[in-house]
């Protein structure tokens, strides 16, 4: 219990000096914070849990490891480090968002849920087609991406993200509990801590407010996702519509 108590202070302490350190613009202080926090919050769940089998705990842990390497291989000038950074980290990513997605699905009734949701399934993957098409075009419209591999990558990426969020407001859709909800919120801030990152990149690099608010975003998703991790579906009871009032 202690030890799980320094771990939360750790983090917290953590947490508000990466969104300082991003304010004013410290970006190795930045990169340095970032890089510890998803470490010990993995630390903090398994210490929490004892569960090594959870699609989550694989979640947290498959996304720290690009968040470690980071401060490293950023400090190389070198192409091939710099490719291994790219590719290594974006493929860790992605696979950490396949976990969490797979986390979300693993009590979903396909055939109940399809039957059910028919219509705003297929609304959901059009606008999911449009958003990934979208969101693609203005990357490789930057001159960012030049390669065929890394617009394969970044169009997974983007095609993983926007699958996340579908997931996320399906399972919300049908289960209205609080577990389901927090889900939702976190998947609702990384999408859109994605096309803040977007428009920073490949749009305006000098506009540290949309850095911010990235890294804002990030950090809610987090907690929401760690948030919804110690609740259960069966344990929750589902959120009641607000009756009409009599006149």
């Amino acid at each position: 219990m202690k030890v799980s108590r320094i771990l939360l202070g750790s983090i917290i302490v953590l947490t508000i000096s990466f969104i300082v350190f991003q304010i004013f613009n410290l970006n190795q202080l930045v990169t340095i914070t970032r890089a510890l926090i998803l470490p010990l919050v993995t630390m903090l769940y398994f210490l929490e849990t004892k569960d090594k089998k959870s699609y989550f705990f694989y979640f947290l842990l498959l996304y720290s490891i690009p968040e470690i390497i980071e401060p490293f291989i950023s400090l190389s000038e070198s192409v091939l480090m710099q490719n291994i950074r790219y590719y290594l980290g974006n493929i860790l990513y992605i696979s950490a968002y396949i976990f969490l997605i797979l986390e979300i699905l693993k009590l979903m009734n396909f055939k109940k849920v399809f039957k059910r949701f028919t219509a705003p399934i297929v609304i959901l993957i059009v606008l999911d087609v449009y958003s990934v098409i979208l969101v693609s075009d203005t990357s490789f419209s930057s001159g960012y991406f030049e390669v065929i591999f890394e617009n394969i990558v970044e169009i997974l990426y983007n095609i993983t993200i926007m699958l996340l969020l579908s997931v996320a407001v399906i399972n919300y859709m049908n289960r209205h509990t609080k577990k389901a909800m927090n889900l939702l919120v976190g998947a609702i801030c990384i999408v859109f801590s994605e096309v803040i990152q977007v428009a920073y990149y490949y749009i305006s690099t000098e506009n540290n407010i949309l850095s911010v608010l990235y890294s804002i975003l990030l950090v809610f998703a987090f907690f929401f996702f760690y948030l919804q991790s110690s609740m259960s579906y069966s344990e929750e009871k589902k959120f009641k519509p607000l009756e009409r009032l009599e006149a």
